[in-house]
């Protein structure tokens, strides 16, 4: 009788584990069998160069039912060298740097400043920010760079709660509002198994024939209330989310930086139609008019809070970051009071804005150097830490201005900034747009093409060297030969191009430093590039940054005319006429060899 029940026992429980069992092989199956096995690692080699790691947008694809969001292609080394500095970012499209490459967002211009202000330090900033990501997102991303072993995190966050991908009131995904279901997903996405259900649900073309922007797709609750259910959830959302991601790295020991978040108060009527929104925004204007900054500051976040319409992150959301940051020991970097101080009328306006969030080219530097005066507590940074005499770029280049302002044109005759267009009559006013920049100049042309029909960067950029050097138009080929080193690591022919353009023309030292800086700091170690920084640093009187590096060229058995005239001037400039004699006497002798 005892044995009888023992199988029946035996009996369901192969019942009721055969299922799972099945489940299981057809998982080992699938991933023997290799299936999408291109979109299952966060970071994969660069295509150019395998002893680097950039993000990999096959993988970046599962948090996206419809698109994939750009993701900054800047590389870092597989294997981490002792010499490392590698900070990880993370957030949404301002952290991404759109409308702009990434070249320009505060991430890039952050490692720009990095690269220019240390000495003996390998510089990598990781820039994982991407269009409409939440924290759900950064949650699932914050434990997959670990084995990565970061010195540091940033996290600039915040405003895609509520219509980011598994946002409140999106129409992403379509899930239910339950944190503990959508964390589920996630991790489900990990398998293979979900992963062909998932492709094979997916229409072949969701979106054929829907021109719409992105903002107008994702809208499924167009008027969240203020202390709403549904506003209220998007707030414990981002709080649970960011506070695992903090109490993770606190655990391990990382420094993380997290950013309050801004939009432009001033230059931004609320979205929604709601009158209580519309009155308190009429009313801030008024108190401005009045020269009442204070009280004015007040009404225009007011109608902030009250539009219901939320791609503006509401102040709870930096209420939050305030209260995370200091129960998990994250340092606060305080953006929005950077922003608002900054701004040409001491409210966050249009001088610092590109729409209703997006920082604008100053707004991105400004962000930088807040970030990377934050990270000068970092002892590894604070030991390296060097002054230089070269800063960031003061204005970005003409092609970037026309490829990011046709970008956010196109935004800005869409919903929910213009309301009741259709389709077509949204596409004619951005063709208007478009047309007036094609019959502009060479590059506004060439630009406009470029992000009109989202043609590879690099191409268009090579395509406006060429032209402007048949123009002979030296400082267009010098700024746009800066941009074009970002796309091509380690590209030797076009490095050696673009320092020899730069030094013979002398128009702007400031391109000069950055192109050999970065070049450097990407690993070319070669005495040339040293010789041309030292001979640069030199005449601008910088010589604690020209003794570095003719120290470095000098330890690397350089014996090149170059270095040795280099150190000639130097030791003439310090003073010391002995040395600069013996120094000019090696270069005699090193330029007759040669």
């Amino acid at each position: 009788m005892a044995q009888a029940s023992t199988k029946k026992i035996v009996f369901w429980i192969i019942t009721v584990l055969f299922p799972f069992l099945l489940l299981a092989l057809v998982e080992i199956g699938l991933r023997v069998g290799g299936y999408n096995k291109e979109a299952q690692p966060l970071f994969v080699e660069a295509p150019n160069d395998s002893n680097f790691l950039i993000s990999n947008s096959s993988f970046i694809s599962r948090y996206f039912p419809s698109f994939i969001p750009q993701i900054a292609p800047n590389a870092f080394r597989k294997e981490k060298r002792p010499n490392t500095f590698r900070v990880f970012v993370f957030g949404g499209s301002s952290t991404q740097g759109f409308p702009y490459n990434f070249y320009y967002s505060f991430s890039e211009q952050l490692e720009q400043k990095l690269v220019l202000e240390t000495d003996g330090l390998n510089i990598e900033v990781v820039n994982l920010g991407m269009t409409a990501v939440n924290s759900y997102v950064i949650r699932d991303l914050s434990k997959r760079i670990l084995p990565y072993e970061p010195d540091a995190v940033v996290i600039y966050a915040g405003h895609n709660e509520y219509y980011g991908s598994f946002g409140v009131g999106t129409t992403q995904f379509g899930l239910v509002n339950n944190i503990g279901l959508k964390r589920l997903v996630i991790k489900l996405k990990n398998l293979r198994l979900y992963q062909l259900l998932e492709n094979a649900m997916k229409p072949d073309n969701p979106d054929a024939g829907d021109n719409r922007t992105l903002m107008a797709k994702v809208v499924s609750e167009s008027n969240i209330e203020l202390d709403s259910p549904l506003f209220d959830k998007g707030i414990q959302q981002f709080e649970k989310n960011i506070g695992d991601v903090l109490e993770l790295y606190e655990r391990n020991d990382i420094p993380v930086y997290i950013g309050t978040v801004a939009s432009n108060l001033k230059d931004q009527a609320p979205f929604t139609d709601q009158e209580d929104a519309a009155s308190a925004f009429r009313e801030a204007e008024s108190l401005f008019a009045q020269a009442d900054t204070m009280s004015a500051v007040n009404k225009y976040k007011e109608a902030k809070e009250l539009d219901g319409i939320r791609f503006r992150a509401p102040d709870k959301i930096n209420e939050v970051i305030r209260s995370v940051a200091e129960e998990h020991k994250a340092k606060l970097v305080d953006i929005e009071a950077l922003l608002r101080a900054q701004s040409s009328s001491g409210i966050e306006d249009e001088s610092l804005f590109i729409d209703h969030l997006h920082p604008d080219y100053k707004g991105h530097r400004l962000m930088a150097t807040l970030f990377f005066e934050h990270l000068l507590e970092v002892e590894k940074l604070k030991r390296a830490y060097r002054p230089n005499s070269f800063d960031l770029p003061d204005a970005i280049s003409t092609f970037e201005e026309t490829y990011s302002n046709t970008a956010i044109s196109r935004l800005l005759v869409g919903y929910p900034f213009q309301k009741g267009l259709t389709q077509d009559q949204e596409l004619a006013e951005f063709q208007k747009i478009y047309q007036g920049y094609l019959q502009a100049s060479y590059i506004d042309s060439i630009a406009a093409h470029a992000a009109r029909n989202q043609r590879l960067v690099p191409e268009a950029l090579t395509e406006v060297i060429n032209k402007a050097q048949s123009r002979n138009d030296t400082l267009a080929v010098i700024t746009h030969y800066y941009e074009l080193l970002k796309w091509q690591l380690n590209s030797v022919n076009l490095i050696e191009k673009g320092i020899d353009i730069a030094v013979k023309s002398r128009i702007d030292d400031n391109y000069t430093v950055y192109m050999v800086n970065q070049v450097l700091n990407d690993g070319l170690q070669d005495p040339r590039y040293m010789d041309v920084l030292s001979a640069v640093y030199i005449m601008n009187q910088d010589l604690d940054k020209a003794r570095y590096w003719l120290e470095k060229s000098e330890g690397r058995g350089s014996n090149a005319p170059m270095l040795f005239y280099n150190f000639a001037r130097y030791h003439i400039l310090t003073g010391d006429t002995l040395r600069a004699s013996e120094y000019y006497s090696k270069y005699v002798q090193a330029s007759q060899a040669n």
